[in-house]
Parts: structure tokens; C-alpha cells; sequence
């Protein structure tokens, strides 16, 4: 299984209208078809940033525009993606990614979400996996937050990722603050920061799902 992300950036000062443009396209493309988008904002991190993801089981499929169902209203939908045209600040940013390890209960999307991501030279791509795959097998064990670890080339470079899921931004600072209160938690990220060349947490942030 793979997950594809889109990163938007936005115009400053037009967050409202973006979400608002952003929504209306998404919940109208899962409406005409099988993608089963998530739609995400922005809370910690670069201002002005939407993200988009879906699971991907079949890459072919997923890239031929087979999940679209043939009573698409192409007019319709192609006037709305006009209107996020006129509220993006630069090309969108795809990535594709390896889903390595699934930790905890993933049967619904959840409302809030937070990753980090390590950039890692190719030589160091297998011992980097095997520490955050313990890194998040620990976390879990203490706190219970659902985690998933992902890898990818495609769209970033050798990058290692890890999702973890959350009911609420008040369920994301219980958990989170628990868990980096741990020494473990401390104790893992400096063997991980001890790997040659690795850049630990090179982009992290929190998102709230929209769609």
C-alpha cells in the first residue's frame, strides 16, 4: 500500500477562501469518484498550507483516473478546480510513499494529524527505517497513539516519515506532551540523530482534517 500526499500553498491572507475553494473541489471529486481524499489544513507549521492524501493500492489505476466514475460532470468540476487555481501561491507539491509499518487503529481517518519527516542519504535508508520503526513501536506502547511509518524516493528524496493519528488537538497535546516527557523518547531520537548524515525531523508539523 502506498499514500499519495499534495502539498498547496496558498495566498496569504486568503486562507478563508482557499479552504472554503478547497473543500468544495475534494468533497466534489469524492463525490464522482473512488479516491477517498482527505483534505487537510495547516495548524502548526507554514501558514497559508493545504495538504491532500489518499491511499494508493494500485499505482496504475490510481494515475489513469480509473476511480472516476463515469457520470462525472467534467464542467462542473473543472470550474471548481478553477477557483483554486486563483487562490494558489506556486506549483503543488506531490509525494508518494511506502507505508513500512502500521501501528494502532487506522479503520477511520483521524480528525487531527501530525508527521515528521527525516531526510536520509541512500546508504543509511535501512538502519534509519529500523530505528524509527522501534522509535514508533515504543511511543505507541506508551502513549497509544497511532502510528504509521512510511519511506519514500518518489517527489522528496530518501525521506523516512511517521504519521500519528489523534480524536482532538487537546487528545494531540495529552499524548504528545506524555510522550516527550519520556526518556525513551529522548534516548531513541538521539540514536536516530546519531545515523550518519541524517536530518532528523527535517519538516514536522499538525494538520486538521477538512474533508
Amino acid at each position: 500500500m502506498k499514500l499519495w500526499n499534495r502539498i498547496f500553498q496558498m495566498q496569504a491572507g486568503r486562507t478563508a477562501e482557499a479552504s472554503a475553494a478547497l473543500v468544495d473541489v475534494h468533497q466534489a471529486i469524492n463525490s464522482m469518484s473512488d479516491y477517498g481524499y482527505s483534505l487537510w489544513e495547516t495548524i502548526v507549521g507554514p501558514t497559508n498550507q493545504f495538504a491532500a492524501s489518499a491511499l494508493c493500492s494500485n499505482v496504475e489505476e490510481f494515475f489513469s483516473g480509473a476511480p472516476m466514475h463515469d457520470n462525472v460532470d467534467g464542467a462542473a468540476l473543472g470550474s471548481k478546480a478553477a477557483d483554486v487555481n486563483t487562490l494558489v501561491d506556486g506549483p503543488a507539491d506531490d509525494s508518494l510513499w511506502n507505508i513500512v509499518h502500521v501501528l494502532g487503529d487506522w479503520s477511520s481517518v483521524p480528525n487531527i494529524l501530525s508527521d515528521v519527516v527525516s531526510k536520509v542519504p541512500m546508504d543509511q535508508m535501512a538502519p534509519t527505517v529500523e530505528a524509527t520503526v522501534e522509535f514508533a513501536e515504543y511511543m505507541h506502547g506508551l502513549a497509544g497513539t497511532p502510528v504509521t511509518v512510511c519511506t519514500s524516493f518518489w517527489g522528496t528524496g530518501p525521506s523516512v516519515r511517521m504519521y500519528w493519528g489523534y480524536e482532538s488537538m487537546g487528545d494531540w497535546d495529552e499524548r504528545s506532551t506524555r510522550g516527550m516527557g519520556d526518556p525513551g523518547f529522548h534516548q531513541r531520537n538521539a540514536a536516530l540523530a546519531a545515523l550518519p548524515g541524517v536530518e532528523m525531523a527535517a519538516r514536522s508539523g499538525v494538520f486538521r482534517r477538512l474533508v
